[in-house]
């Protein structure tokens, strides 16, 4: 997420953000409110892992479900 916008304050997963986004102020929310609820799902499930691995987790699942829905993944770049 980059722009000059104001930044929105979100918390994901007990921790605060200030994100600037060229989406508006709710879609940012929205896409936090996500991210953690996909986060706490895995913290329920995976009570004992830990944090980088709920994180890990939590973000392969997004990306599975962004795949399923748009039928791609984004080509990995070259360094």
């Amino acid at each position: 997420m980059v722009t000059s916008q104001q930044p929105v304050e979100v918390e994901v997963f007990g921790q605060r953000f200030a994100l600037r986004s060229e989406k508006s102020a709710e879609e940012v929310r929205q896409i936090a409110a996500y991210v953690d609820r996909q986060l706490q799902q895995v913290m329920t499930e995976q009570a004992r892992a830990s944090l980088l691995r709920v994180a890990i987790i939590a973000a392969l699942t997004i990306a599975d479900r962004y795949h399923t829905a748009t039928g791609h993944l984004d080509a990995p770049r070259s360094v």
